[in-house]
């Protein structure tokens, strides 16, 4: 591969990697890449990680035990993650997105403390560690490990086209035309990759490659990089690899575009495949300058960012509509405002993840100042940034300044909105049960 992979890696200054390999053609060239170069990389630590999604019979134990071998080989340590593939298939939802939330959630577990995992073997009693939820991690001994690392993935450019693809047959937005993300952040207790509730790449103090120890980065340093690419590293290097067969299921969604949908594009329009790259490298350069505008416009109605402490005073008990926080401390990431905790917290007895605080004065201003635009979906993207998702045209009106109507009291999915006042409080909530509650206790405007 070119000397350009190398600086761009270099770039991002990653110190503590931990490798997802999978044993196919793809990962098994992320890992020879990074343990080959890993002093060109500047890399301090490296650790190969393989999730057993208990799906397979057969092929599944050899994939595991082939990773195992190849990192032993090297000398790089070996982090095993076994899950329960039954309830995997009768979990709600695709198998396929099922499959991928556990997998990050295994490799997040392994990622933000590797020496715990290190010390669990498959005979682990269950209740022997404080992380005796995941008992079925295994780890190479003799290893130097290092507390966090950044969890590095094999996504190539033909991953990124299948996903371009696949959002624009159903629909996107300039967000989802930026594609698979080469640097995100990952939520320790969920999952797939999503932004970061307060600190995010375009806005004011925020950091990608440097997050907070609860939230680990997931890199994909590969996706300029087609599959002949890695084809012909392979051949270069005498590498083995193993085969998934479930990879050719045409059933499975991403499958079928893979194996024919993309396939029957690129000939009849040829170089398909890489325009649908070119457009995501695009639209992420052009979302990165609408975010920056965002921030320009809609920063100064913020008053505050806040985050509950994970240890609270268990008071939201019945969902009565009282002052819940107690003698909890907030942690809040602009100075304190107790004004705007005791708006908060003369609200009901809900706690929330996150939530923010908008001055609703300073709203009506910037929206009668662009009142011959449409700033509904540049609002909705900037507060997605910010961590709290809504819908297209969710604050679109035909008739107010700005086309941007904020709802007084909605809710959607875990998020809700509420008009106290002078302030809009925008929260994030563990479930839809409690965002419908928060909005549901009478508050008036």
């Amino acid at each position: 591969m070119s000397l350009d992979l190398l600086q761009n890696i270099r770039r991002h200054g990653f110190k503590r990697l931990l490798l997802a390999v999978s044993g196919g053609l793809d990962s098994i060239c992320l890992a020879h890449y990074f343990i080959y170069n890993k002093a060109a990389l500047g890399i301090e630590w490296l650790g190969i990680a393989h999730v057993h999604h208990g799906l397979r019979v057969g092929t599944a134990d050899r994939d595991a035990a082939f990773v195992e071998a190849f990192a032993k080989a090297h000398g790089v340590p070996f982090f095993l993650k076994r899950l329960d593939g039954e309830s995997l298939k009768n979990a709600e939802g695709s198998l396929e997105e099922n499959a991928r939330d556990a997998r990050y959630k295994a490799l997040v577990e392994i990622a933000l403390d590797p020496i715990a995992s290190a010390r669990l073997q498959d005979d682990t009693p269950l209740t022997s560690h404080p992380t005796s939820h995941t008992p079925h991690l295994k780890a190479a001994e003799g290893c130097d490990l290092t507390p966090r690392a950044s969890i590095v993935t094999a996504h190539h450019a033909g991953d990124q086209a299948e996903t371009m693809y696949m959002r624009l047959k159903r629909g996107t937005t300039l967000a989802g035309l930026r594609g698979i993300q080469e640097v995100r952040v990952l939520d320790e207790a969920s999952h797939p990759p999503k932004q970061p509730k307060v600190a995010t790449p375009y806005l004011k103090g925020s950091e990608t490659t440097d997050p907070t120890p609860h939230t680990p980065s997931l890199y994909r340093p590969f996706l300029s990089v087609s599959r002949a690419d890695l084809l012909a590293y392979a051949r270069e290097h005498n590498l083995t690899w193993c085969e998934d067969e479930s990879n050719t299921d045409t059933k499975f969604a991403r499958n079928f575009i893979r194996h024919e949908a993309l396939p029957h594009l690129e000939r009849n329009c040829p170089g398909a495949t890489r325009q649908l790259c070119r457009i995501a490298g695009l639209a992420d350069k052009a979302y990165a300058k609408v975010m920056v505008k965002s921030e320009e416009v809609f920063g100064k109605a913020l008053q505050d960012k806040m985050v509950i402490p994970e240890q609270v005073a268990d008071d939201n008990a019945g969902g009565k509509c009282t002052g819940f926080f107690g003698e909890t401390r907030l942690r809040m990431t602009k100075q304190e405002d107790s004004s705007f905790v005791s708006r908060l917290s003369s609200l009901v007895s809900i706690i929330p993840h996150t939530s923010i605080s908008l001055n609703k004065k300073k709203l009506r201003k910037i929206f009668l100042a662009h009142s011959n635009a449409n700033l509904s979906e540049m609002f909705r993207l900037w507060l997605s940034e910010l961590g709290f998702r809504f819908p297209i045209g969710f604050f679109y009106s035909q008739t107010e300044p700005a086309h941007v109507k904020i709802p007084v009291r909605a809710a959607y999915r875990k998020r809700s909105i509420i008009k106290n006042g002078s302030t809009v409080l925008i929260c994030e909530f563990e479930d839809v049960q409690t965002a419908s509650k928060f909005v549901s206790c009478g508050m008036k405007e």
